[in-house]
């Protein structure tokens, strides 16, 4: 009987050794919740179709509100954007963004 007791103690004293726990310092966010962003060379009013290169799928995505990065959701790694940019003076300009320049977004707390 002793002999069981100690083993289910060594058991409990293993599994507890090998429980992992979150960073106290990042907030944990689903891997279909995260956020991707791009920066752009000069803020922009407004963005239009944003979009993947390949499939033409459109991404949920928006502006910052300072103008100068396109924040996305859900976005899927490895492919390239596509996005009308508004300029401030009403001009279009398609852009292009390759997976290289596309970074996750980390919150901190």
């Amino acid at each position: 009987m002793k002999y069981y007791k100690f083993i289910i103690l060594l058991i409990l004293f293993c599994n507890s050794l090998c429980a992992q726990s979150l960073k106290k310092d990042t907030l944990f966010i689903p891997a279909g919740l995260r956020q991707y962003q791009f920066q752009l060379e000069k803020p922009v009013k407004a963005i239009e179709h944003l979009q993947y290169e390949k499939s033409g799928e459109p991404i949920k995505g928006y502006l910052s509100p300072d103008g100068s990065r396109i924040i996305m959701d859900n976005y899927k790694k490895g492919q390239r954007v596509k996005v009308d940019l508004i300029q401030l003076d009403g001009i279009v300009i398609p852009l292009i963004k390759s997976s290289c320049f596309i970074d996750p977004i980390n919150y901190t707390l």
